[in-house]
């Protein structure tokens, strides 16, 4: 699909992760006492009243805006419920972005049963040696910490397993309320990184206002600004320098923005790296301890439509016909959701040309991706996928990282009178219960565009990966065009498994080219990669496709390195698919 060049600078999920550090010093120390206003009682709190009792008690760092916390937060409030004879529990919000007005809220909207604190000046942080959220302890009756770290290996920076293998705290507390020792008493946290906090500050002449600022306009904000798909904002001073550490640690690894092809720059039209002069901008300003500068010397404040990431508000916007009520568990863990298939609110009474769509969720962070439908009149999707295959009736989709759809001028997608769109949901439950019901926004023109954009993809569902095979590639997976085509755009689609991806030209007389090479593919972002450049093929070319998968235990986000994996539907499956956007000429 062609995308807009709005520019992603990175979310929390992109942090590095610090597996295989050695246990930090409060592992085995007593904590000193502390006071605290509890945000939702509004009386004091003190640690040392909770340890009164000779229970353990249970301590966790938080921050309002970080996914990782928030995927934490059930698992923490149920423990807080079955175990609250045994055990106190107390969560203290820490991140710099979180006000004590902002911790209240999100306590609140979570329900946390247990009292909430807030680190304004961090000291209680630093009390603790805490640089990442979510961050646990266990201490004993003593006030002894016995255990610190992560509360399972669910979820960590880019990695999110359909269920935990792991039950650190859990184990943990359990220790500690049987009298028994901690067998691993530090997991290392995985989150959300605190403050930058440069152990010696490099002088600079580069200011929030004068250069940073609009890095981050060009970079960041895209996505960075409310009601989109990052966890917090870049639109400010403050929102830049509490989340500075965060950017150091993803701008120097290279990990935001997300960007997976080895293409030269400018390649892509919506190539989303920063250049070289824009990370060293960034990393001298944090470096140098984020210094404010001048406002006057800010740019503009760029304009952007409320609640769209089109240009323009959409002309029309089609709904699923009825909310899905999300459970904050299905079937216990044991398998993942089924897929739900709902059909529009509208049907189209005229022939109707788009040339702009997005695909937005409702309840965001529990939609994996949503894929949007055109049934034309009197046809059913299960005839269409049967017949000539689902690719060629896609007419957008939301799936992780992915922008708006704004087609190219002159080129525009069909929606034949009578058609109706049918939206196919992937829902992960996260502990939390929602309703959902999402919604696709289209742009559209009166008169018809010159050239017809099309859908298709190359895709090979033969393939069984063996157990613990870190390099599988499958037989390739073939498309073929029999007249002169367009080519637009091109989204390589595997699960947690994926490795690399590749996309080869064959032409006519036997001539190979590489269109696309992703050599580090992630799962979390689906990224459709615009040529600059559309390119134009002769009839008889060919486009191949080619996978590699990791099914061993060096894959972070492998569900199980022991099983055999065939293509499926869920995560735990795999899929092997090459899409396309073209033009037929």
């Amino acid at each position: 699909m062609v995308r807009t060049v709005s520019i992603v600078f990175g979310i929390a999920f992109a942090s590095a992760l610090v597996a295989g550090e050695p246990a930090p010093a409060p592992v085995g120390t007593r904590v000193a006492d502390f006071t605290r206003t509890d945000l939702v009682a509004g009386t004091p709190w003190t640690l040392s009243d909770a340890g009164r009792d000779r229970k353990p008690t249970v301590v966790v760092f938080l921050a309002a805006s970080c996914p990782v916390s928030n995927a934490i937060l059930p698992k923490v409030a149920g423990l807080a419920k079955r175990l609250k004879a045994d055990a106190t529990f107390v969560g203290i919000y820490a991140h710099p972005a979180d006000s004590a007005a902002d911790a209240a809220k999100h306590a609140a909207a979570n329900k946390l049963p247990f009292p909430v604190l807030h680190d304004a000046d961090g000291s209680l942080a630093k009390r603790f040696r805490v640089d990442r959220v979510p961050t646990a302890f266990v201490l004993d009756g003593g006030l002894n910490v016995r255990f610190m770290g992560r509360v399972d290996d669910q979820d960590a920076p880019g990695v999110h397993r359909d269920r935990p293998t792991t039950r650190d705290l859990g184990n943990a507390l359990d220790a500690v309320i049987d009298g028994r020792a901690v067998t691993v008493p530090y997991a290392a946290p995985a989150g959300c990184k605190l403050l930058a906090d440069p152990a010696v500050k490099v002088a600079t002449a580069i200011t929030y206002h004068s250069e940073v600022s609009r890095v981050l306009q060009a970079k960041c904000q895209g996505c960075h600004r409310p009601g989109e798909t990052a966890p917090f904002p870049l639109m400010t001073f403050k929102d830049a320098k509490s989340w500075a550490g965060m950017m150091r640690e993803v701008v120097a690894d290279d990990v935001m923005p997300p960007w997976h092809a080895d293409a030269k720059p400018g390649h892509f039209v919506n190539d989303r790296r920063l250049t070289a002069a824009d990370k060293a901008t960034l990393l001298a300003w944090i470096d140098a301890g984020c210094p404010e500068g001048d406002a006057a010397q800010s740019p503009p404040a760029k304009a952007y439509t409320q609640g769209w990431r089109l240009p323009r508000a959409p002309d029309l916007v089609v709904k699923m016909a009825k909310p899905i009520d999300v459970p904050a568990q299905f079937m216990m863990g044991a398998i993942g959701m089924p897929y739900h298939y709902v059909q529009g609110d509208a049907t189209f009474a005229e022939d109707t040309w788009v040339t702009g769509l997005e695909v937005r969720p409702d309840f965001r962070e529990a939609i994996h991706h949503i894929i949007v439908f055109l049934i034309p009149p009197g046809k059913h999707l299960k005839e269409l996928v049967k017949n000539d295959g689902f690719s060629r009736h896609l007419l957008s989709a939301y799936v992780p990282g992915d922008e708006a759809n704004v087609l190219p001028a002159g080129l525009g997608k069909l929606i034949p009178k009578g058609s109706m769109l049918l939206f196919e949901v992937h829902y992960t439950p996260n502990g939390k219960a929602g309703r959902d019901q999402s919604c696709i926004g289209l742009m559209t023109t009166k008169t018809p565009p010159a050239r017809e954009v099309k859908s298709d993809a190359a895709i090979t569902k033969r393939f069984a990966i063996p157990p613990g095979d870190g390099n599988y590639s499958p037989d390739v997976a073939v498309l073929a065009f029999d007249r002169p085509v367009t080519l637009l755009n091109m989204t390589p689609h595997m699960h947690v498994r994926g490795k690399a991806f590749r996309y080869e030209l064959v032409t006519p007389d036997g001539t190979r080219e590489v269109l696309l090479n992703v050599p580090k593919y992630d799962f979390n972002w689906q990224t459709g990669y615009a040529f600059k450049e559309p390119r134009t093929l002769p009839a008889g070319s060919r486009l191949e496709c080619t996978a590699w998968f990791d099914n061993s235990k060096a894959n972070p986000s492998n569900p199980d390195p022991t099983k055999r994996v065939a293509w499926g539907n869920q995560t735990w499956e795999e899929m092997m698919i090459g899409f396309v956007e073209y033009v037929a000429e």
